[in-house]
């Protein structure tokens, strides 16, 4: 299956995205070597194995996200499209992609043309159609994660445990994040991309790229169409991925109920949203590596907790994305022996 990829998405980045890679990854080493340098690790595997069944609730709470982040991204099709597939055949072209997205080096991009190139073989949809639904579905993911940062961020400021020195960094970093989400859904439903391609097509170069450029005018097309069309289902598709959000909350009460911790919703929700806008800070380094693990160490240190438990809730989180991308990849070696014609 993965060799009836077109070619361009397949071939290998150039010399300089790969440096750039590199470097972005070496940071990420570093910081994962300061954060656990820092910590116990005779603790931290104490307290992996005192986690014990509780990961096993862990890994059923995360499978219902993944199962209303599904139901979200079937709002970002029209109507008409989603008469195509079923929820479950969403899902498992959902869990091949992130999976994708997971062990290439295009960090969370590399599984997008994945799944476009799934629903076309299987449902009959066009990769057009597929890359639409996934540009708005990563709009409305995000767009659902303001949303949540917004009471994590009030409870930060609230909070008399955090320095005014963290709440300050926190509030600048969720204002820049929530006017880029907003320039980019500007950006979309006023159709400027199609305008930028058009304009492009005027140029020299321009007219020896019409065929991408056309394909770029139609992306666009369809993109600003569902905004303008299906604000209803946009506007559903926020709301489960928020629901999504929520039951993050419950994952991370149960990983710390387990660990021996039982915070209120005010901490669960002030340390989540925390650690969310860390991961999306360093979305250049490579799954966060590093990243992951120094924020949450300095997170629930500020609130008084040990270090070493941060630590643990990271390494608990990377084993869940480990057995997660498992699973992605071995739906995708089935899906690949087992071909479906398109409807």
């Amino acid at each position: 299956y993965f060799s009836n990829l077109p070619k361009a998405r397949l071939e290998t980045p150039s010399k300089m995205t790969k440096a750039i890679k590199l470097v972005f990854l070496l940071i990420g080493c570093l910081l994962l070597g300061w954060a656990v340098s820092t910590v116990d690790l005779v603790a931290v595997v104490n307290l992996l194995l005192k986690l014990g069944y509780g990961f096993i609730i862990i890994l059923i709470i995360y499978g219902s996200v993944t199962w209303v982040d599904t139901i979200a991204w079937k709002n970002n099709f029209r109507k008409d499209e989603t008469k195509q597939f079923n929820l479950w055949s969403l899902w498992c072209i959902r869990q091949i992609g992130e999976a994708y997205n997971t062990i290439t080096p295009f960090g969370t991009l590399g599984g997008e043309p994945v799944k476009a190139q799934l629903l076309k073989e299987r449902h009959g949809l066009s990769l057009k159609q597929g890359m639409a639904s996934q540009i708005i579905a990563r709009t409305t993911f995000l767009i659902a994660l303001i949303l949540f940062f917004i009471p994590g961020m009030y409870f930060i400021i609230k909070s008399d445990m955090i320095s005014e020195k963290i709440k300050m960094t926190c509030l600048i970093g969720m204002l820049t994040l929530s006017m880029l989400i907003l320039f980019f859904l500007i950006f979309q439903v006023t159709g400027t991309l199609g305008k930028l391609a058009r304009l492009a097509s005027k140029l020299p170069l321009g007219k020896k790229m019409d065929i991408f450029i056309n394909k770029v005018e139609l992306l666009d097309q369809g993109i600003s169409y569902y905004y303008k069309n299906d604000i209803l289902r946009a506007t559903i598709s926020v709301s489960y991925a928020f629901i999504g959000w929520l039951i993050g909350l419950a994952e991370l009460y149960v990983t710390l109920y387990f660990l021996g911790y039982n915070l209120s919703l005010t901490d669960l929700w002030l340390i989540e949203a925390a650690a969310q806008l860390v991961r999306s800070a360093s979305f250049f380094i490579p799954l966060s590596i590093g990243a992951q693990e120094g924020g949450l160490l300095l997170i629930f240190t500020a609130l008084g907790m040990p270090g070493t438990l941060g630590v643990t809730v990271s390494f608990i989180r990377r084993i869940k994305e480990i057995l997660w991308v498992s699973l992605g990849l071995a739906i995708g070696w089935g899906t690949s022996f087992h071909p479906e014609k398109s409807k």
